[in-house]
């Protein structure tokens, strides 16, 4: 059996390790902070997303909450979602083929970005390579015991984010186009493996149910529009998105092999099923962009059979120039991202768009602990993304959000800990908007504000706003 091309595997390795090492010294965006959070409060599921990102980076952290090991859980999944595209691709359309997907998953700026930032797109790119793989194995090769893997693995991605159910859709246009595989929907097997996928997802519906399907009802409306008027800007956002996001020497040339394998995806059912998922998820993404804003990421899942289906065909077509051209400008790039600071002119280096996220804030935070906060305090924040990171770089426990405040999020449902009146607390936010303000007079007879802390480099100016509170 044919291995991995050595140049492709040992450019694999390459791009794991540097953001292996990049990782230690980058700080923790609010979102990472968020999911370490819930780390620490392992539950069933949480109000804005299913529980696995929880899991995930519990294991990760069980001897180390550092950085590298709160992000060595999106590493791990996102280095399983490139073998898992491999394994797909070298079973579909042989060796040449699986070494190109290879080259095309790390130019996918998309997977790149969920090796050094920790969210709930690493383990759902993951697990949904893992059941488009036993799809493919089950229903394309019938392989019976691949399809009660995929409804596991896809309960799984249910785990992940919610967004996983979207593959099914796109299974079902498969199996009743592909007129061999039609009878499948009259057979057991497949609704076996469904209420698998079911069974693995259940927790999170029992969550929903103990909590007036606050979660459900969040995302539904989050990525639905129930405003149906129409914007065709939000169509061309996202396009620009669609084609930038995942490389355009990987969208434009999907696309183009698309249209010329029109009439021959509906003949052979490894190109249906790839192009089923594909163009079922981009198209309900697009759909919805007419009527509210869609995130890039969003659609990503929709990538990985597209990713395999353009791997086919190149390797068919003997194209090289496409991967080689994607890979190398991800390759030019990567050193940007990474190391600015080697990099950008200084006069340029504080126009890095959102780079504040990622540096600075532990400076703040050490400012607070070392001067505003006294024994006993509690300590309380304006917003799930503050407090997030004031818990993990304050280092003294819980940090509290208001449940009066808009952006509480899981953090209302922790408020049970919270004994009140309380006597004497620090707040912090980094804004400073008069709501807050009035906000916290619902619960403190005495608000004072103490010295704005703040942290200036080249790339970044960031600062806190910080109040003594008590009754």
């Amino acid at each position: 059996m044919e291995k991995m091309n050595i140049k492709v595997l040992l450019l694999f390795i390459l791009i794991v390790f540097v953001h292996l090492m990049f990782n230690q010294s980058l700080q923790l965006h609010y979102d990472e902070a968020y999911y370490w959070v819930w780390s620490k409060n392992i539950q069933l599921s949480y109000y804005d997303h299913p529980p696995m990102i929880a899991y995930l980076i519990k294991l990760t952290t069980l001897f180390s909450d550092k950085e590298f090991f709160v992000r060595l859980s999106s590493v791990i999944c996102s280095s399983i979602t490139v073998i898992m595209i491999y394994l797909t691709t070298k079973k579909m359309f042989g060796q040449k083929a699986a070494d190109i997907s290879v080259i095309l998953a790390l130019a996918w700026p998309l997977l790149e970005g969920t090796f050094f930032i920790t969210t709930i797109d690493s383990p759902l790119l993951m697990f949904w390579s893992v059941t488009l793989y036993a799809l493919v194995r089950g229903l394309v090769f019938n392989e019976k015991k691949f399809l009660y893997i995929s409804g596991i693995s896809l309960g799984c991605a249910l785990l992940s984010k919610y967004t996983a159910v979207l593959m099914l859709p796109g299974i079902l246009i498969y199996l009743l186009i592909n007129s061999q595989k039609r009878m499948m929907l009259l057979r057991k097997d497949v609704y076996f493996a469904l209420l698998l996928s079911m069974l693995v997802f259940s927790p999170v519906v029992i969550w929903n149910y103990q909590h007036n399907w606050i979660s459900f009802s969040f995302q539904f409306h989050h990525g639905v529009s129930t405003d149906k008027k129409i914007d065709l800007a939000g169509l061309g956002d996202y396009v620009g998105s669609f084609i930038g996001a995942s490389n355009p020497f990987i969208s434009l040339p999907l696309l183009v092999f698309i249209f010329i394998k029109r009439k021959q995806i509906l003949r052979d059912e490894r190109y249906l099923l790839l192009i089923s998922i594909f163009s079922f998820v981009s198209l309900f993404f697009a759909y919805n962009s007419l009527y509210k804003f869609m995130e890039a990421n969003w659609v990503a899942p929709a990538f990985i059979s597209g990713i395999i289906f353009l791997a086919g065909c190149l390797a068919e077509y003997n194209v090289k120039w496409t991967y080689r051209v994607a890979i190398s400008l991800v390759l030019v790039l990567l050193p940007l991202v990474k190391m600015p600071e080697l990099f950008v002119p200084r006069i340029y280096q504080s126009k890095i768009p959102a780079i504040n996220a990622f540096m600075g804030n532990a400076q703040l935070y050490h400012q607070i602990k070392i001067n505003d906060i006294r024994d006993g305090d509690v300590i309380l924040s304006c917003d799930y993304g503050n407090a997030s990171r004031g818990w993990y770089y304050l280092g003294l426990g819980r940090t509290y959000v208001l449940s009066n405040f808009k952006f509480s999020n899981s953090y209302a449902d922790w408020n049970k800990n919270l004994n009140l009146p309380i006597k004497n607390a620090v707040y912090f936010c980094d804004g400073n908007d008069d709501i807050y303000l009035e906000q916290l007079k619902v619960y403190f007879k005495h608000i004072t504000p103490l010295p704005i802390v703040g942290y200036r480099s080249s790339f970044v100016n960031n600062k806190l706003y910080v109040y003594r509170l008590s009754n």
